[in-house]
Formats: structure tokens, sequence, C-alpha cells
């Protein structure tokens, strides 16, 4: 007997959001051994910086050549821009942690503060102007000569 083996493990969305809920999915090979609980370990991160680290049990959801557990994590911080995450096993009365994983989140160009929508991208709305001022001063000089 040995280690259950993590076969594949994926999330959706696979660019989550800041304030997002992400679905965690994980096939694991039991290798002959009985496993006892799986956790998700996930922590959310901003530049060199991450929060406490958050244990979720994982539910078991079916078998057929492998089990499968699945969990679903909240984030919680507007300025998260990745999650670490990894499992946990306990099988045979012994935990195995299995290796680190990192999604990097995607960031989106609006942000929502205060029920207003604020732009993030710098300069966004200034061609807009100096077209709409050019277009005016164009038609003004237009109209001047027709007279």
């Amino acid at each position: 007997m040995g280690e259950p083996v993590v076969e594949e493990l994926y999330h959706y969305p696979t660019k989550p959001l800041p304030l997002s809920t992400i679905t965690y999915n994980a096939g694991i090979y039991n290798n002959s051994t009985e496993i006892e609980e799986v956790r998700l370990i996930a922590q959310e991160c901003m530049k060199d910086y991450c929060f406490n680290n958050q244990t979720i049990p994982m539910n078991y959801s079916y078998s057929c050549c492998m089990d499968f557990y699945n969990a679903e994590f909240d984030l919680t911080y507007e300025n998260t821009t990745q999650v670490k995450y990894h499992l946990e096993i306990k099988s045979n009365g012994s935990w195995c942690q299995y290796e680190q994983n990192v999604i990097s989140l995607s960031i989106p160009d609006i942000i929502e503060t205060d029920n207003t929508m604020q732009n993030n991208t710098i300069g966004f709305d200034i061609p807009v102007i100096t077209l709409s001022i050019l277009s005016t001063i164009l038609f003004i000089k237009i109209n001047q000569k027709i007279k």
C-alpha cells in the first residue's frame, strides 16, 4: 500500500476575478488505501503579502476509476492578485501534503466602487474628449465658410 495519488486537480473559473468563488475538483487514486479526509488549503495573496491559510474540507462526490472530491473557496479581498493552494489527504491515519499550485487572478479594467463604475485604464477618456473638441471646431469653421 502506498499514498493516495492526486491524478487531476483543476479549478473553475481558470482566471477568476477578485471577490469571486473558485470551485476545485480533485480526482484521487486511492492506491489501495482508505482515504479518510481530503482538505483544500488555500490563501489569497497580493504582491508579496499573503493572508492566512483557509482550510476547506472537500466533499466526496463520486467514484469510477478514482475518487472525486470538490470544494468551493470564496475570495474575500478585493486586492487579491493570486491564490496559492494545495491538498492535504488523510489516509490510514496519517496526513500527506501535496504540491502547492498558484492561480493568477484576472484583474478587470473596470472596477466597481460604492455602486459606481470607475475606469481602471489611465487616459481612457482623453482621446474621446479630444476628438469631440476637434469635431466641434471643424464643424464651426465649415459653417462659417458656408455663410
